[in-house]
């Protein structure tokens, strides 16, 4: 069984443990305001794929838990760290103490965990003004590449977030897939059997999350179709308000037949002949197993 250590961090009331219980424990939106803001480190281990564990370490953002962090605990929290996922507040009133956060916790992965992937998210991007947040977006990411340049880290990703459309599942959806062995493998396997089903798109979803695992089009290789566009095809407030299990255990191991939005895929989701790929695969024989274990 294979188990990857995450780090979640970023300042306090950044959004961590909502995100972080709307993916993996069917919050909904509107009920992450009860939850209590995260003190030290909460361990979670996560299934996911069967084979698949995600050690997430979600480590409180106040300042006192960095000190701590960088000092008592640094090798205890920053060794032998997989991921890492940094989350920004995009309207924080104190900006240059979150980027002087922000440049130790790059420090100490780049001391003790250097072949850790780097992920960045700017959160709560709808509490931005539609017609500006393009701009704002822009304008934080500048700032956060000129802040990991400084710290001589030069691969991570950046996305804009909000718990409140797909921008979340979108962003995890990427992440999640930078853990999965093999995914090219599986990735040209999704190609193939799209072709097979003279499909115009096929998505494999992940059963509990709903995280997008890979996806392919007809004459071309993967892109964010149906993250994008499609108007129901991806989880969104839609998603994120159904009535699910909130204590957080529940099994990620299989595949599901149903599409995220409730319909049969190839129905009223925006994407004409699309087939779900986990529906296909519970009845041919299915996908490979993407390498885990």
């Amino acid at each position: 069984m294979a188990k990857k250590k995450v780090l979640l961090m970023g300042k306090a009331h950044s959004g961590k443990t909502s995100m972080r219980s709307i993916i993996f424990a069917n919050y909904l939106a509107r009920d992450t305001t009860r939850l209590s803001p995260t003190l030290d480190v909460e361990h979670h281990h996560v299934r996911f794929l069967g084979d698949l564990v995600l050690n997430l370490w979600d480590c409180g953002g106040q300042d006192a838990f960095y000190e701590s962090y960088f000092e008592r605990d640094r090798e205890t929290i920053f060794r032998g760290v997989e991921l890492l996922i940094y989350v920004f507040d995009i309207e924080s009133e104190t900006p240059e103490k979150d980027f002087d956060h922000f440049c130790g916790v790059l420090e100490a992965i780049e001391e003790n965990s250097p072949d850790a992937r780097i992920f960045l998210l700017i959160h709560k991007m709808d509490l931005v003004a539609e017609e500006d947040r393009e701009a704002i977006l822009e304008d934080r990411k500048q700032l956060i590449e000129e802040s990991c340049l400084s710290c001589g880290v030069e691969n991570f990703q950046c996305f804009g977030t909000s718990i409140w459309d797909e921008t979340l599942y979108k962003a995890w959806s990427e992440i999640v897939t930078n853990l999965i062995p093999n995914i090219r493998l599986l990735e040209a396997h999704l190609n193939k059997f799209c072709g097979i089903c003279d499909a115009d798109e096929v998505v494999l979803f992940e059963r509990a999350t709903f995280l997008v695992i890979s996806q392919a089009q007809a004459g071309s290789g993967p892109d964010d179709g149906l993250l994008e566009d499609g108007p129901g095809a991806t989880p969104s407030s839609s998603l994120m308000d159904h009535p699910g299990d909130t204590n957080g255990s529940h099994d990620n191991t299989g595949m599901s037949p149903s599409h995220p939005n409730g319909e049969d895929a190839g129905g009223e989701t925006g994407v004409p002949n699309s087939v779900d790929a986990m529906t296909a695969a519970g009845s041919s024989g299915g996908l490979p197993n993407p390498g885990l274990g």
